[in-house]
């Protein structure tokens, strides 16, 4: 059986870009700049990834928290791979800010997602494909 996006991931995001066999994926929620990095595998955890996947994970992981960390002056930049409600492989990359909707707590399961209105959801693609050099 190969690759399929998770139905979750599929309704919760928009692909911003592919880097080798990683989707990097854009949260629709306006009350923050989420990203979520997808494997285009079907190992279900981190530790199950080949070494050259895995090194890319963690690499584009870096990158994209140090963009975010500058692009949004954000106070914290909250990274994980938690995976109990959607158990395929996927890692978060949050943008963080003291006094968001969800501060100091994490996101998940906090409130309402807000939509992102589409003059948004373009910048925010738009940022992305520049950090990735697109």
């Amino acid at each position: 059986m190969g690759f399929t996006l998770h139905p979750t991931l599929a309704k919760d995001t928009v692909l911003a870009a592919r880097v080798g066999p990683l989707q990097v994926r854009l949260v629709d929620d306006a009350r923050f700049f989420w990203l979520v990095i997808v494997p285009e595998t079907t190992a279900t955890e981190l530790h199950d990834l080949d070494e050259k996947t895995a090194q890319s994970l963690w690499a584009l992981v870096r990158r994209l928290g140090q963009a975010l960390k500058a692009h949004c002056d954000a106070d914290k930049i909250n990274s994980a791979a938690i995976g109990n409600m959607v158990p395929q492989l996927h890692f978060h990359i949050i943008a963080r800010h003291v006094g968001d909707a969800a501060w100091p707590k994490p996101v998940w399961g906090h409130g309402k997602a807000e939509p992102l209105g589409a003059p948004t959801r373009a910048a925010r693609l738009e940022s992305i494909q520049s950090w990735l050099g697109n």
